[in-house]
């Protein structure tokens, strides 16, 4: 390790902590972590609580030989060594940090630190490899962690609808805007890895892509004025659960407005993207509800590909579920399908006064 520089680790925190991207963070910190240690490698991982059978990881950045890099489609870890996620339990379960020695196969140190959330859960693990421990630089890296997993929480709530607690409006432009730019990148998709890296890179299925999904409460004026608005919030926080639950680790859920929220989905193929949405119109429309029987949904969904920005993908989307409104309710439309079948035309919807029909 460098010797210490306080003025150094001074600029470097406030590096880290200027961003409000997380992709940019996780390289920013890996960044400092470098140049104190320019000779040890960095695997940053995201713990995927979704798979309680055992441990699974996801790489979420990475630093080696002046290669930093972090991406947003995660690599799911399938290289490391058993040994690997038995230390890795350990870390996560203690929050302590676990060292494996060098072996007969391993001339490296590998020290695995675990990133702790305010709910006291083990969110992600660093990994670092090295030819020799360093305490004064474990207590760094630690304290670094610590800084990051704080200030992370502190975006997090920025990005937050106070209400359902799902992200909010500006988060999903921000979202959708990245994604643009993501589909316009020739390399988006690839992590940029020494070539002796043993991680298994892969790209994302060609066909593979994201698609934004709005899902309106059918009927929700009824329910304020039969109810009162502070049973509305119920039913509103009660969606909010189901739309996490039935969702991926990697798809995002929106509070869009009113009683409208946003669904940002990976899937191979348009057959799989309906599959999806239709499972969660069904979960919705299934769940028990005090006062209220058969609650539904109405969702319009739009591919993300090449569109402007997001405006166009949200009016997309909207032109789909006011069709899904005005055909019946309680059920899922694409725009592209609609626009194939010529139920509507690109020209000839127009949506801007959407909010004020009265379906009522």
């Amino acid at each position: 390790m460098k010797s210490f520089n306080s003025i150094k680790f001074v600029d470097s925190l406030a590096e880290v902590t200027s961003h409000q991207d997380r992709e940019v963070l996780e390289r920013s910190l890996l960044k400092t972590l470098s140049d104190f240690t320019p000779e040890a490698e960095y695997r940053f991982y995201r713990v995927l609580h979704s798979l309680s059978d055992k441990t699974a990881l996801a790489l979420i950045a990475y630093a080696k030989d002046n290669i930093i890099d972090s991406l947003s489609n995660e690599i799911k870890e399938s290289s490391l060594h058993e040994s690997f996620f038995e230390s890795i339990n350990v870390a996560i379960e203690t929050q302590s940090v676990q060292i494996i020695n060098k072996s007969e196969v391993d001339e490296q140190i590998h020290i695995i630190y675990p990133a702790v959330n305010s709910s006291d859960e083990s969110f992600a693990v660093l990994i670092q490899s090295c030819d020799k421990i360093d305490f004064e630089h474990q207590h760094l890296v630690h304290g670094l962690l610590k800084v990051y997993a704080n200030y992370l929480e502190l975006i997090d709530k920025a990005r937050r609808d106070k209400l359902t607690q799902l992200l909010n409006r500006e988060t999903l432009d921000s979202e959708v805007t990245r994604i643009l730019i993501r589909n316009n990148t020739a390399e988006h998709n690839i992590l940029k890895l020494p070539v002796n890296s043993d991680v298994e890179t892969r790209r994302i299925a060609k066909n593979s892509s994201f698609w934004l999904g709005i899902l309106d409460i059918d009927f929700f004026k009824k329910i304020n004025d039969s109810y009162g608005h502070l049973y509305g919030d119920e039913i509103l926080i009660l969606v909010a659960r189901l739309l996490e639950k039935n969702i991926r680790d990697n798809d995002f859920a929106f509070r869009f407005g009113g009683e409208e929220f946003v669904i940002i989905l990976l899937s191979d193929n348009r057959e799989t993207a309906e599959e999806a949405f239709e499972r969660i119109r069904v979960e919705i429309n299934k769940h028990p509800y005090a006062n209220v029987e058969g609650l539904s949904v109405s969702t319009g969904v739009s591919q993300i590909t090449n569109q402007m920005n997001p405006t166009e993908v949200i009016e997309e989307a909207d032109k789909a579920l006011y069709y899904a409104k005005e055909n019946g309710r309680n059920q899922v439309q694409f725009y592209a399908k609609l626009v194939e079948d010529k139920l509507i035309h690109i020209d000839e919807v127009d949506t801007s006064e959407f909010t004020e029909v009265d379906f009522f």
